[in-house]
Order: C-alpha cells, then sequence, then structure tokens
C-alpha cells in the first residue's frame, strides 16, 4: 500500500506456530488500510516461509530479515521504514479482533489533541480458545502518573501517531525487557493526552515458552525504568513541566509492587529458589518494608507465569502450590511475621476483593463469602 494509515510493526523469531495467525488477524480487520512490517529477527524455524506465505498473496505485508537483535531492535528496524499516519506494535503470537484498527483510529480522528488511545485487553490460553480474562483499559486520565505507578499495559494495545515518537526517540535496545514501558512513559512525559476504548480489542496469548524469562534480568530492567520514571530523561526532547523531574510518587512503594509481581513469575517457573534470593536480597538493597497485604502484587504474574486463565484453579493450583509454599514459609521466617504464610495466601487468592465486593448489611453475601473462605482455604491447602 502507497500511503497506509496504520503501520503494523511486528518482530518474529521463530514464530512458525503463531505468525500466520497473527497475520490473519489483521488481514481480517475492517479497517484495510495498513501496512504489515513484519521483522524475521533472525528466525531458525519456519517463520520467514510462512511470513512469504501471506506477503505473495497480500501486498501490505513486507519482510525484513536481519540477525537476531531481539524485540526492541527489531521494532526499531520496523520504524525505519514505516509510512503510515499511526503506528502500532504486534507481537507474532498476539491477535487483533476484528473491529480493533477501526475503533481506534476512529478515536485518534475525532479528537486531534489524543497523541495515542489505548484499548482492553485478554489473556487467552496458548490456543486462543478461553477468552475469559479480561482487562479493561485503564490508562486515560494521568497516563504519567499511572505508568510511573507501575500500570504498563500490553504493546499491542495502544495505537500512537507516528509523530509524536520525534519527541522521544526509539525502542532502547540495552533494555532486554520493559521496553516498551520505558517508551510509553517516554510518549507520556511530553504531556500528551491519551484517548481510551475501554473495550477489549486485543488477545495477549499466554505461552510457557514466551515467558521462561530470567525473573532476576526481568526485575532489574523493570527497576531501572522505573528509576529513570523517577527522574529526568534527556531523551525526551520537550518534556511537559509537570513531568520533566520524573514522577513524584514513592519509587519504594513502586518498586516493591514489581519485585513481588517479578517473584510470581519465578513462582510460575517453580523456582521457589530463585524467587526468595532475588525476594530477600531486594528488600535489603532498596530498604523495602513488606506485609502480607503486597504479596497480591504476585496474582497476575502467577497466573501469566503459569499460562493458566485466571479463575482456572483446578490448573493452576497443581502447578504453584509448593514453591508457592515453600517461599512464603521461608519468608515468614526471615521477615519474623507470625502468620505471614496464610495471610498472604489469602490476599493471593483475592479474599481482601471478596471482601471489598460483599455488602455487609446482606447476610446472604456474609454467608457466601464465609463459604468461599472455605473453599479457597481447601483449595490452597488440599495439598
Amino acid at each position: 500500500m502507497a500511503n497506509p494509515t496504520v503501520s503494523v510493526i511486528i518482530p518474529c523469531y521463530n514464530s512458525e506456530a503463531t505468525v500466520g495467525e497473527t497475520l490473519r488477524s489483521l488481514q481480517n480487520q475492517t479497517f484495510r488500510h495498513w501496512e504489515a512490517i513484519v521483522v524475521n529477527d533472525g528466525s531458525t524455524d519456519g517463520s520467514a516461509k510462512i511470513i512469504r506465505h501471506y506477503q505473495a498473496s497480500d501486498s501490505r505485508i513486507q519482510q525484513i530479515d536481519q540477525e537476531n537483535q531481539g524485540l526492541p531492535g527489531a521494532r526499531n528496524a520496523g520504524l525505519a521504514v514505516k509510512k503510515g499516519k499511526f503506528v502500532h506494535f504486534l507481537d507474532a503470537d498476539d491477535l487483533l479482533l476484528p473491529n480493533m484498527l477501526q475503533r481506534m483510529v476512529e478515536t485518534l480522528r475525532k479528537d486531534q489533541s489524543i497523541g495515542a488511545v489505548h484499548c482492553g485487553w485478554i489473556y487467552s490460553d496458548a490456543r486462543a480458545q478461553d477468552l475469559s480474562w479480561a482487562v479493561f483499559a485503564g490508562l486515560e486520565e494521568q497516563p504519567f502518573l499511572q505508568l510511573g505507578h507501575g500500570y504498563c499495559p500490553p504493546p499491542h494495545s495502544l495505537l500512537l501517531r507516528s509523530e509524536v515518537l520525534k519527541n522521544v526517540g526509539l525502542f532502547d535496545v540495552t533494555l532486554k525487557h520493559c521496553h516498551d514501558w520505558d517508551l510509553w512513559l517516554r510518549v507520556a512525559r511530553t504531556g500528551i493526552r491519551f484517548g481510551r476504548v475501554r473495550d477489549p480489542l486485543v488477545i495477549y496469548r499466554m505461552m510457557r515458552e514466551t515467558l521462561s524469562r530470567n525473573p532476576t534480568t526481568f526485575f532489574q530492567a523493570g527497576k531501572k525504568v522505573i528509576h529513570v520514571a523517577h527522574s529526568s530523561d534527556a531523551r525526551v526532547k520537550t518534556p511537559d513541566a509537570k513531568f520533566a523531574k520524573g514522577c513524584g510518587c514513592t519509587m519504594q512503594e513502586i518498586t516493591l509492587h514489581w519485585l513481588i509481581y517479578c517473584v510470581g513469575f519465578a513462582i510460575a517457573k517453580g523456582d521457589p529458589v530463585q524467587a526468595s534470593e532475588l525476594f530477600e536480597t531486594t528488600i535489603v538493597e532498596e530498604n523495602l518494608q513488606v506485609s502480607p497485604s503486597d504479596m497480591y502484587a504476585m496474582t497476575n504474574a502467577i497466573w501469566i507465569g503459569s499460562a493458566i486463565p485466571k479463575g482456572k484453579w483446578d490448573l493452576l493450583l497443581p502447578h504453584v502450590s509448593t514453591p508457592l509454599l515453600q517461599f512464603l514459609i521461608r519468608e515468614e521466617e526471615h521477615l519474623g511475621i507470625p502468620g505471614f504464610t496464610i495471610l498472604s495466601m489469602l490476599e493471593i487468592a483475592g479474599w481482601r476483593e471478596l471482601q471489598r465486593k460483599a455488602n455487609p448489611d446482606n447476610v446472604g453475601a456474609n454467608k457466601l463469602l464465609r463459604a468461599l473462605k472455605k473453599k479457597i482455604l481447601w483449595r490452597l491447602f488440599r495439598l
């Protein structure tokens, strides 16, 4: 397409099992004026052949072949040749619902003061059959502060005006992880407005093999992003005056939340030793104060890292119960907090959320909560 409206950049590394479905989800869009720049980032499987198959029948798809540079390098390669007024980042194992681009482009066209638009997403199983875990978009009113507080939506849930990148630069290739979070923070630091389509319009496919990241290096990358978010950033040419010196929130609180989230990935990998080593080292280095209520931060990471749709307790518990209990019991002794294990387990199981939703004046609701408490405890400790 000579003058595409949207440039969709798709990094691909050994994604022969999914890249075809990803491209089909793009071809099924009700909005047709797009170009797809598929960056074959040194794949050694059949990915390149599959991409060429789609390219042969659809002139909107082009392929760039390069030696492996990782996600940020592949995305930057796509940005170097994009033509679209808007830019979108789609990974080769994720999917778009058919009206995603249509609704996102309409939002940007209706309000020229909006520099980016964000939609909700769905966490699915590897086969994209279980679509029960939906997350509604929450990024709009104060995007820099929200992102600085740890909110990080998946890349394909955002659509940007290409011009906003001129002010903030490209993806940081020194970051093995969290480079998308880093870029969103730079974009938001300029003070541009974000639009929101609350509905989930994209699918994030949870796949065990793509979630094999090292939780420790994952944490270190995120910590670097958090530190930059709480200070000035020379990469942003013209930051909004309110954000020039960074986010005003308490960095320790955000670091603790991020630490426990990454610990959740170590638990999901079945490695309580790495979880404890990362946790214990960091709380000393960063002088962090921990309570059982903080453990709720690992909940989503446990589900995502296990590649199990949230709520499927019968699938999750056999996978994580042992490493989770081993980690919590060790930390109860290390922290010297009596009852830390059981209180943390209740937080992870969502007991506090159940309490918030209940009407204390409703006798039926109280009975239900007591029954749920027994059921949760049975699930947690039956092993």
